[in-house]
């Protein structure tokens, strides 16, 4: 690529012709062919023809043996020969010009111009310097070929010689157009020609630069240990890294349909994420997994896609075994805390039927037992429905139900609990809205909330507990506040693990439930607390459109 871009900005290539041996060629060629067909009226007749045809003659031979010579050795009729050669060759094409000049007449300016084209031939083989001093040769040739023909140094020679007019500044002025003309293209040349290799190096250095991150970009696509292949518009395949066969354990063949090797979709998609099973003979399926996406050119049209894929039925295993063991570790945890819950209980449990069994015990001791055995049984019936609420697989199914009227059943329900007595509940007034959702399962939700609130506040000289509502965007927060004991870190992180509850009152199931019912519902549940400060837990769900509940109502189905 490098070669031809300097080739096009005058590198020397040695698949262009040679200009010099080109030019002598041809013009020796032309002008013997000319003079010799054109009658003698029509051409320069003069002292030296003879001499003028022959010397026409010598350098046409010597340009066709040169030309053959190249032909033989190099299989080109003008291959650009070594630095010694191209010398001789501009040379000779100086002496070609000096010899057509003397001839036509020294006086015709036109002709002194044919000297800027050994100076033009040089600008492609030569460096500045050498390119410089054929400009200089060349106008001291016409120089000096001006001056012998005018002082008489040189014997007549066609229309040069005898019968001169130069008298006055007609000899500077000629002599002085002639060198400026050679001069001015010589400078022309040489700015050109440094600019040329400016360029040059600087496409030097970019090509190896291209050609380092080409290596780069090859040696990153043959090391990935993904799979990546290009597709063409028509989705063929179109290359492979060494990965994608590995892991498809075949040979990857150009041109192949990416369908006869990925069950992709047909046609394909232009952006998409996939996994796949891969049947496999006497194997479990592999399961491969990746994206295929748009490939775009320079312009950003697309020219193609690519696509980008792993194995992961080693991760998949993994991930199996891994959700076999926490779902086994969840168990264990679940049982361990169940078992301890029970166990204070039961022990109390026991006591009281030990002490029913011995004999003359008074009746106020009975009755304090029987209380006990009464209370310590609610709470083992508490443990045990609160574990099965946790073990539902699903929420029931929810209705439509006013946001006013759920918080104000949350609030008579905490005005008739006995245990909130002397702490009122401060409820804002809520907004206008509908929700749907599993009426006693919010309930439950918002009551666990309010019982873990009233057991945080307990000891506070001025105890706080909020419950409010607010609509924003077409979603609702429930927002459940207090100003009690608050969490640490630690306790924050276990908030929705069974059984990991702080307070002495409760199933430790409470936060559980809240949690799986939210998630059941598809809300989201956020909590903040800090230690010493209180807590506040936020449920945010979606606001119930009421144009659907007219529908409904409006359906006699």
């Amino acid at each position: 690529m490098l070669q031809r871009t300097l080739g096009r900005l005058g590198a020397t290539d040695a698949s262009q012709p040679f200009l010099p041996l080109a030019f002598r060629l041809y013009a020796s060629f032309g002008l013997l062919v000319l003079h010799l067909a054109l009658p003698a009226e029509g051409r320069v007749v003069g002292p030296g023809e003879d001499l003028y045809l022959a010397a026409l003659a010598l350098f046409l031979i010597e340009a066709v043996a040169e030309a053959g010579q190249g032909l033989r050795d190099r299989g080109q009729i003008f291959p650009t020969p070594t630095l010694p050669w191209i010398w001789w060759n501009l040379v000779l094409d100086l002496g070609l010009v000096t010899l057509v000049i003397a001839y036509q007449g020294v006086v015709q300016e036109r002709f002194s111009t044919l000297y800027i084209f050994p100076v033009l031939a040089s600008a492609f083989y030569l460096g500045t310097t050498e390119i410089v001093w054929v400009g200089v040769v060349s106008s001291m040739s016409h120089i000096l070929l001006v001056l012998g023909f005018t002082l008489g140094l040189i014997p007549p020679f066609g229309l040069s010689g005898e019968g001169l007019d130069l008298e006055g500044s007609r000899l500077p002025f000629l002599l002085g157009i002639a060198s400026l003309q050679i001069f001015a293209a010589t400078l022309v040349l040489v700015l050109i020609r440094r600019s040329l290799d400016r360029l040059r190096t600087d496409l030097s250095a970019s090509e190896a630069t291209v050609d380092e991150l080409s290596a780069l970009h090859l040696r990153v696509v043959e090391s990935m240990s993904s799979g990546l292949v290009t597709l063409d518009p028509a989705g063929r395949i179109t290359s492979a890294n060494p990965a994608a066969a590995a892991i498809l354990g075949r040979p990857v063949p150009m041109g192949l349909p990416i369908q006869e090797l990925l069950d992709l979709g047909d046609p394909l998609p232009a952006q998409h994420r996939f996994e796949l099973a891969r049947p496999q003979e006497g194997r479990n399926p592999q399961i491969l997994g990746g994206h295929l996406t748009s490939l775009r050119g320079p312009g950003g049209q697309e020219t193609g896609q690519l696509l980008l894929f792993q194995d992961l039925t080693e991760l998949k295993a993994l991930e199996e075994r891994t959700r076999i063991s926490e779902r086994l570790a969840a168990i264990g945890q679940l049982a361990a805390g169940l078992a301890h819950e029970l166990r204070n209980p039961l022990a109390s449990i026991s006591g009281c039927v030990q002490l029913l069994h011995r004999q003359g015990a008074p009746e106020e001791v009975r009755g304090r037992v029987l209380g006990i055995l009464d209370r310590e049984t609610q709470r083992v019936g508490a443990i045990v429905s609160d574990f099965l609420d946790l073990a539902r697989p699903e929420a029931a199914p929810g209705k439509v139900l006013p946001l006013a009227r759920v918080l104000e059943e949350a609030r008579a329900s905490w005005e008739m609990d006995p245990r909130t007595e002397g702490l009122p509940l401060s409820l804002q007034e809520p907004p206008q809205a509908l929700l749907h959702a599993d009426p006693v399962g919010l309930h439950r939700t918002l009551m666990n909330l309010l019982s873990n609130a009233r057991k945080a506040v307990k000891g506070v000289p001025s105890p706080r507990v909020t419950l409010s509502a607010q609509v924003t965007g077409g979603r609702i927060r429930l927002m459940v506040e207090d100003n009690g004991c608050g969490m640490a870190p630690d306790q924050l992180d276990r908030l929705f693990v069974p059984f990991s509850g702080s307070f002495e009152e409760g199933s430790g199931l409470g936060m559980s439930l809240v949690y799986k019912f939210t998630e059941a519902m598809g809300w989201r549940i956020d909590v903040q607390s800090r230690p010493g400060t209180g807590t506040r837990v936020r449920i945010f769900l979606p606001e119930h459109p009421p144009e659907e509940l007219l529908a409904q109502q409006e359906d006699p189905a």
